[in-house]
């Protein structure tokens, strides 16, 4: 359907994810009609996204004819898909339908690494295929158990006296709570008139990577030493342990962007979320220990 007021129903593809079903709760909350797809079956997944008043769908985007029919049933879509993933469902939106995407603030950050390349030229398939799209490059996402990043860290400095830095610290930091991020999405989805086709969404702090380590060992309860590490020294450790199995807080590709900073672009259109840095790490810690995987 073509957007021409703020939109009532809304398609959330991805759905069985974390930042998914967030969303699919944001939108339900605001009296939204939601149909909340997810691609793979799990147990008592279909019951949750029901109990939460959405409808639940099961789908594959590489279904071009299944996802254009859901996609006729809403007024707009939300694709929790990296956008090198989604980009094909650009052309199956309606006429100026709105919908939301999801790439990377690193695709302004490192432009040249292959990746960031893959999603910028993404992005460009997007916005020319579809006028309504909106585009979110959120900085490093965090606040849930199987985030990847900084719950690794987390689990890490629990049982390690030595915690890795990159560097000397210094490059900024700016990470988002997965939950700022949802409602950013949401809020784009119900936006019949953006001001800009993509935004950058981050954290309401840039701290140091050194203060971002201290604050994370800190909501750990841990007390490590934090050893500083020059990255022609560090990139051959993370290189040997990654090719041996080794699970370590920093991957080498992280390591290539950890002396840049990584706060939004100044020239970027800004969403800041609400959550600080101490409140999104102690919800972490506490969903680390209790065993929570995010809603």
């Amino acid at each position: 359907m073509a957007l021409s007021s703020k939109p009532s129903s809304v398609l959330v593809v991805g759905a069985g994810g974390v930042l998914g079903r967030a969303i699919v709760r944001i939108l339900r909350a605001q009296g939204v009609d939601v149909v909340a797809a997810f691609r793979t079956r799990r147990a008592g997944l279909k019951q949750t996204l029901a109990g939460w008043g959405a409808k639940p769908l099961q789908l594959d985007i590489d279904d071009s004819d299944a996802t254009r029919r859901a996609l006729g049933e809403v007024d707009a879509a939300v694709f929790t898909p990296i956008l090198t993933v989604s980009q094909s469902t650009a052309a199956l939106l309606g006429a100026g339908q709105r919908a939301v995407f999801f790439s990377s603030n690193n695709v302004a950050i490192d432009p040249e690494a292959e990746v960031y390349g893959r999603l910028a030229k993404a992005e460009e398939v997007v916005l020319s295929a579809a006028p309504g799209a909106v585009i979110l490059r959120p900085t490093m996402i965090y606040g849930y158990p199987g985030d990847g990043n900084i719950s690794r860290l987390i689990r890490f400095v629990r049982r390690s006296p030595i915690l890795p830095l990159p560097g000397n610290g210094a490059a900024l930091q700016q990470p988002v709570y997965y939950r700022d991020l949802a409602k950013a999405a949401a809020q784009m989805a119900l936006d019949a008139a953006p001001s800009a086709r993509s935004y950058t969404v981050a954290g309401p702090e840039a701290v140091s990577a050194r203060a971002l380590y201290d604050a994370v060992a800190h909501a750990a309860g841990a007390r490590p030493f934090i050893a500083p590490m020059p990255f022609a020294a560090l990139a051959p450790l993370l290189r040997g342990a990654e090719a041996i199995g080794v699970r370590l807080p920093v991957k080498a590709a992280q390591l290539a962007r950890a002396a840049k900073d990584k706060s939004p672009p100044p020239e970027a259109a800004l969403i800041l979320g609400e959550t600080s840095l101490a409140e999104g790490l102690a919800a972490l810690t506490a969903a680390l220990d209790d065993g929570l995987h995010g809603a």
